[in-house]
């Protein structure tokens, strides 16, 4: 977290060294007050007036310099008007129909800079793209209509707001391009909310944008993205930021490149278990695919899907898990796949505020329906056994189908269709025997496994170091064991006794809540900041994360929770690396991608693998941005003077964890 703190304060010290005013010849625009105030912002909000496609692609050949994964810049423009479209503006017999010409003048403006075939730069395309699609470029169209035959909106104001608290604002002349910032003569003034003659100017273009910004300026009409500019967009976007050196090309593929044939993406010898694995899922139709996290579970069921549909074998696909989040990311990866395919298929979802089961019932061709496991019971008995003969379901994190409630609600009911697929790091329910065969029994067999030693040989996932921290057990700890075995003492003689995992549960949270962890972990991060930067911290429930916070407040700033009732923004902005360090329980032990995660700290862990495998699995995922990523695992084990033999998870998770940290890449 040193580092943190030093580039904060270098960039306060940098900041703060900006002058009031620039102009041509006597400054560089893009490097004196541009390039330092971009480099440490953490928002950008700009208004520029009118653009064509050619200036907006001008403008895009001064992003890479924006591309941060911790900068978010809002755009407010006004597409240039041809003599038509003002005329049909003018023309308009109603509101409704001047929104809908202003509409089609704002996605022309972007559908000509989405349309490679008429420039040289695919790459600066493609990161402009991921910038939209990814929330770090926000666009909105501005039209003014002020008078009755309104010219332009051309407002040119800044703001620049940074982590530490200060804002820059400024005014003038200068555009957003390369021109604007170092060929044409031009001049801005800037105002600093730490100078008191300039804390009223700051705040009055702050207003100025955000009032514009929020569409309730006097005399503006502000419209955003259309939705079909938006899917658009995200059909063009690579999975993986592209490069942002001004000169490099991308080669990162595009949603549309990776789904355009089977196996594409995995002709390379890295990633050839995909195609394996697809291979064999064709032949038995149905069954278990177990692959590590970060091998591409996700990527392998859509290259499955491709081959599928393109076989013409299915007409419709459901896609099933737990959690909003995750049933969230599988809708974003199916939707940028589905509009692609030669007949598009609709994608539906049931879920959370979406309501769309009946719709897919009653029409599943060339559909996708997303839904929550919770609700399969209602679509199974709404399905033909014809319809379902030409469906695919896939069960992602299968393990999850084995719960008690739902064996009772729809058991049998899997065979009906016509291709079965779960998806799972582990799909063996530990101590329950029962909800595993209940797996197999409705899914099918494992077919295929890829675990994490091969994973991390072939250079899939990165390697790691371990370090466990050795704590002890207080008086206070020793007393709830004590309790617990009591509890089970006063059972037995009730006639009511304790299942073995009901006694492992209860003397786990004993353990995974020990007194001295909180302060072990203070006397480790006191040697070690650095170890909560890019770091997820793992905890049994939200009382116990409380001191923990107070610890990290001690280093940073940058950091928050992430627990139920926890705004979902927390985990995006941790993701684009606007905050260091979370705090959660249980909400992100699968299957969201955060691929710049380095380091992940236990203090709690199951004595099932299963867990400690989606969490370890976190921070192991390759980085693009830094190909010599090395991540670290923090864990927490009881000193051997507390041992107890009935119960003995931390030395095995030890062993285990230390064995992986041992593997190496093979070349």
């Amino acid at each position: 977290m040193a580092g943190r703190f030093r580039n904060d304060l270098e960039g306060q010290a940098t900041i703060r060294g900006l002058l009031s005013h620039y102009r041509s010849g006597k400054h560089s625009l893009g490097r004196d007050f541009f390039s330092p105030c971009l480099k440490y912002c953490v928002k950008y909000q700009r208004a520029v007036g009118y653009f064509s496609s050619k200036a907006l692609l001008a403008w895009v050949e001064a992003l890479p310099r924006f591309a941060t994964d911790s900068v978010t810049i809002h755009l407010l423009i006004s597409p240039e008007l041809s003599t038509e479209d003002r005329l049909a503006l003018e023309k308009a017999m109603n509101e409704v129909e001047r929104q809908k010409l202003r509409q089609i003048a704002a996605d022309r403006l972007i559908r000509e800079l989405l349309d490679e075939s008429t420039t040289a730069e695919p790459a600066r395309i493609k990161l402009f793209s991921w910038m939209v699609a990814n929330d770090h470029l926000v666009l909105k169209f501005a039209f003014p209509e002020h008078v009755e035959r309104p010219a332009i909106f051309h407002t040119k104001i800044g703001v620049f707001q940074f982590p530490w608290g200060d804002r820059v604002a400024f005014t003038g002349s200068a555009n957003e391009s390369e021109h604007g910032y170092e060929r044409n003569y031009e001049s801005i003034d800037v105002y600093r909310s730490w100078l008191a003659d300039d804390v009223e100017r700051v705040a009055t273009k702050v207003e100025e944008f955000e009032e514009a910004w929020s569409e309730k300026a006097a005399g503006l009409k502000v419209l955003p993205l259309s939705p079909e500019l938006a899917t658009l967009i995200r059909n063009k976007t690579p999975f993986e930021k592209p490069l942002s050196t001004p000169d490099a090309e991308s080669t990162l593929p595009t949603a549309q490149e990776n789904a355009a044939s089977y196996g594409q993406e995995s002709k390379n010898h890295q990633w050839r278990h995909q195609d394996e694995a697809v291979a064999k899922f064709l032949a038995v139709r149905h069954g278990v695919l177990e692959m590590a996290t970060g091998t591409g579970k996700t990527r392998t069921a859509i290259q499955a899907l491709t081959a599928l549909d393109t076989q013409g074998q299915i007409d419709g696909i459901i896609i099933s898990t737990d959690g909003t989040d995750l049933l969230d990311q599988w809708r974003k990866e199916v939707e940028s796949w589905a509009v692609k395919r030669p007949q598009p298929y609709r994608v539906l979802r049931h879920f959370a505020q979406h309501h769309e089961l009946g719709e897919f019932a009653l029409n599943p061709k060339r559909a996708i329906l997303v839904i929550s496991r919770e609700q399969l019971a209602s679509l199974f008995s709404r399905l033909e056994p014809a319809q379902k003969e030409r469906l695919i379901i896939i069960q992602d994190e299968v393990h999850g189908l084995g719960s008690p409630s739902l064996r009772s609600q729809v058991a049998g009911q899997h065979q009906a269709f016509g291709y079965r697929l779960g998806l799972s790091a582990t799909p063996e329910r530990e101590y329950d025997q029962a909800g595993t065969q209940f797996i197999f029994n409705e899914i099918g067999e494992v077919f295929f496994e890829f675990g994490l030693k091969e994973a991390i040989e072939r250079g899939i996932l990165c390697e790691f170091d371990y370090i466990p921290l050795t704590y002890p057990l207080t008086d206070g700890d020793r007393q709830r064991l004590r309790q617990v075995y009591a509890k089970r003492s006063a059972r037995q003689r009730e006639g009511r006794p304790m299942a073995q995992q009901e006694l492992w549960t209860e003397l786990a949270r004993v353990y995974k809540t020990a007194e001295r962890k909180p302060e072990v972990f203070a006397d480790f991060l006191q040697q070690n900041p650095q170890i909560i930067e890019s770091a997820i911290i793992f905890v049994e429930d939200k009382a116990y994360g409380e001191p923990i916070l107070g610890t990290l407040h001690n280093y940073t700033h940058r950091y928050r929770t992430y627990y139920a009732e926890d705004d979902r923004r927390n985990l995006v902005d941790f993701a684009k690396g606007k905050i260091d360090c979370l705090v959660t329980c249980h909400r992100i032990s699968q299957g969201i991608d955060i691929r710049n995660l380095k380091n992940v700290i236990l203090f709690s862990s199951a004595r099932a693998r299963l867990e400690t495998i989606q969490r370890v699995g976190r921070c192991l995922r390759s980085d693009p941005n830094f190909p010599d990523k090395r991540a670290t695992v923090i864990d927490f084990v009881r000193s051997t003077e507390d041992d107890e033999s009935e119960f003995n998870a931390d030395d095995d998770r030890c062993m285990w964890l230390s064995e992986l940290s041992q593997i190496r890449r093979v070349e």
